[in-house]
């Protein structure tokens, strides 16, 4: 036996196990041994929040039975009763210390398998391109779908608009869902068989046991970059039923052995989505059997919460996802919660301008209460670059063909009351000229073009005039990723997102673990959780948005569904939790209380890069340097060779899928791991004035 001398010691930097040994007060950083545990209650199963070393009687907030005893230390907890720790993530960059976890997994990025996010192209039998989402511009990162700006109506028929969703029908009361029963009928054989075992799945091993041969319905697959989604499934035993478009692209996920069964759903038959949907479910659970529905497409969550409701299925409750999606809803629940919110303030005509600036004040933004799809976010801060910025923007949407779904005509930041009445004006005209065709597309009349009176009147289900006003946020923003299982928060981590390129407020780059002060993180979460509880969710994966301001942590908005793009990559790599499997357990109501790492297990920094000047980009080999180097996670061009490429200089906010419109151009991205989170950034950023982008200036004809 080799036994550990205190001369071998590194005093500054002492091991976790040595230190947790020491009392509390000689350790290197005085710390307590005390922590917040959830404890159930063995009568009503209800979790109530205890400290570790309460000193009065717990009792269960729900029956008020005691759930735990003082004994002068540790207190007792009653028999029956069990309890986990609450497992934040929060670490400073600086601090070698993590707070609770329980995974051993060494990350190992050559044995990872990490996903691109980004859309690739299928093909059908015709050999014509399938359909897919678009992703939105500015939340490419987060893989938040959109619909095309142009869409065919053929189109209509495989994708979910904001038509379908105003015609799902409302969530059941509590009469209504307590007369379908709590117990779901006709669960797969692999349910039966883990219900009857009595076993639950605590850790990452018993999770993929627990979740093999379970059958779970996909309500849409999302855009193509979440492909990753359903190989993950897969690998897990995931038996896959997806429900989406006839002609949309996760129709080849059959054919290559990632999803059993594909069910063909027109979503442009709107009135009947629901219905069609609900009886294809059924006839699922009365042949192989149903554990659970789900999605990780932002269109389909409120259909999703519904079909789970009738069929008796886990998932939250359709008022809750309603209300996420809805941002004036969400800010007056966060103050009637007494949760801190951005002040704002309804704007429907020119008299509420004076009110909305005295009570918001500037500088501030204002936006369209209907936007889901905004076409920029511009920032201004004198008169003269409103003026230019919203001639700009009315260039852009002149002649656009927007479908019935895409709502909202941008953001725009104002920092005066006569800015806040030119920039009211001139939104409420732009929604005043659209009307809606006779394919049943909302159409930009053209400069001087009557408009039919029936055919606007037509567009107001879709498009509001009313603008709501917010203060501008200033501060770090950040992600929190979140995982919540019966209603309890099990997992929080932090990703903090670099400042967006302005005037555009295009995301750049983001870093994990995050390098804000560990007071601030734990803030930060503490308003997520806060925030989601508020709104009514008990499970799932969910990516919220906020800033650490100078006024303290402010929500941005709710995600009821795990983020894209790198979110569940980051989460992998940096804390060893797979989301896409945490959100499988918790639609098929098991526990979703992920292992976590106890230290970071990479650190990271991932850049998008923007086009330094307007061409045509003449290769896509600017990379090579970088593909293969042990700290590369990733190196990608996201153009082609022969793609225009736009400055931020020369153009509107985009993504390179954009390109053609004279848009500012991401170029590529890159993302390292380092052994520090400072590191990661300093190399990035490095990579960006080293690459030789092989772009040749526009030829002027």
């Amino acid at each position: 036996m080799v036994s550990t001398l205190h001369a071998d010691i590194d005093l500054l930097n002492p091991p976790a196990a040595l230190e947790k040994q020491k009392h509390k007060l000689k350790r290197l950083v005085q710390s307590p041994n005390s922590y917040f545990m959830d404890v159930k209650c063995a009568g009503c199963f209800q979790i109530t929040t205890v400290f570790s070393h309460s000193q009065s009687v717990q009792l269960c907030s729900s029956c008020s039975t005691v759930l735990a005893t003082p004994t002068g230390g540790k207190c007792r907890l009653t028999e029956g009763a069990s309890f986990s720790p609450v497992t934040f993530t929060a670490v400073n960059d600086d601090d070698d210390d993590v707070f609770e976890g329980l995974d051993e997994f060494v990350a190992d990025l050559g044995s990872l398998r990490l996903s691109s996010g980004l859309r690739v192209e299928a093909v059908g039998d015709d050999g014509q391109p399938l359909v897919d989402y678009e992703v939105h511009r500015q939340h490419r990162k987060d893989g938040k779908e959109t619909l095309p700006l142009s869409l065919p109506s053929s189109y209509r028929s495989n994708l979910i608009s904001e038509a379908v969703i105003s015609s799902l029908p409302h969530g059941l009361s509590d009469v209504e869902r307590a007369s379908l029963g709590a117990t779901p009928l006709g669960v797969s054989p692999a349910l039966q068989r883990l219900q009857a075992s009595g076993r639950s799945a605590p850790g990452s091993h018993a999770a993929r046991a627990a979740l093999r041969g379970c059958v779970m319905a996909f309500i849409t697959a999302g855009y193509s970059g979440k492909r990753f989604v359903f190989e993950q499934a897969n690998e897990l035993g995931v038996r896959c039923i997806i429900l989406d478009g006839p002609e949309n692209w996760s129709a080849t996920l059959v054919k290559e052995g990632l999803a059993e069964r594909y069910i063909p759903i027109d979503f442009a038959e709107v009135d009947t989505v629901f219905d069609r949907c609900l009886a294809a479910l059924v006839g699922v659970r009365e042949s192989i059997g149903l554990d659970g529905v789900t999605t990780f497409n932002e269109f389909a969550v409120p259909l999703v919460a519904r079909l789970a409701e009738m069929l008796s299925l886990p998932g939250n409750a359709p008022k809750a996802c309603d209300m996420a999606r809805d941002k004036r809803a969400t800010r007056s629940l966060m103050q009637a919660a007494g949760l801190p919110s951005p002040k704002h303030c309804l704007i429907e005509s020119d008299e509420d301008i004076e009110a909305a600036a005295t009570l918001v004040g500037f500088p501030a933004v204002i936006k369209p209460i209907a936007a889901a799809a905004s076409l920029g976010v511009v920032r201004v801060d004198s008169a003269e670059q409103l003026r230019e910025q919203v001639a700009a923007t009315q260039k852009q949407l002149a002649g656009l063909y927007l479908d019935e779904h895409v709502w909202g005509l941008g953001l725009v930041r104002v920092d005066c009351t006569e800015q806040l009445r030119e920039q009211v004006v001139s939104t409420q005209q732009q929604l005043a000229g659209l009307y809606l065709d006779e394919h049943g597309h909302i159409v930009q009349a053209a400069e001087g073009e009557a408009v039919d009176a029936a055919k606007a009147a037509e567009v107001a289900q879709y498009v509001s005039k009313t603008l709501m006003m917010e203060e501008y946020l200033d501060g770090d923003e950040v992600d929190c990723d979140l995982v919540m299982s019966e209603g309890v928060c099990t997992y929080g981590a932090v990703t903090d997102n670099w400042p967006t390129i302005e005037p555009y407020f295009n995301e750049t780059g983001s870093n994990c673990p995050s390098i804000l002060p560990v007071a601030t993180q734990r803030e930060l979460l503490d308003l997520a959780v806060a925030s989601v509880q508020a709104l009514g969710f008990k499970l799932g994966v969910f990516h919220v948005e906020l800033k650490a301001t100078s006024r303290g942590p402010r929500l941005i908005e709710v995600n009821a569904r795990m983020g894209g793009g790198g979110v569940r990559d980051i989460n992998l790599v940096v804390w060893g939790v797979d989301l896409v499997e945490q959100q499988l357990l918790a639609s098929i109501g098991l526990p979703a209380k992920p292992a976590i790492a106890r230290r970071p297990l990479q650190r990271l920094a991932e850049y998008s890069m923007n086009a330094p000047r307007t061409g045509i980009m003449e290769s896509a080999d600017f990379m090579a340097p970088y593909l293969g180097l042990p700290e590369t996670v990733y190196a990608r061009p996201l153009v082609a060779p022969g793609d225009k490429v736009v400055c931020v200089a020369d153009g509107m906010p985009s993504w390179v899928v954009c390109v053609a419109d004279g848009m500012p151009s991401w170029v590529c991205e890159l993302c390292v791991a380092k052994p520090t989170v400072r590191e990661a950034i300093a190399f990035v950023q490095q990579a960006e004035r080293d690459i030789l982008f092989p772009i040749k200036p526009l030829t002027v004809q």
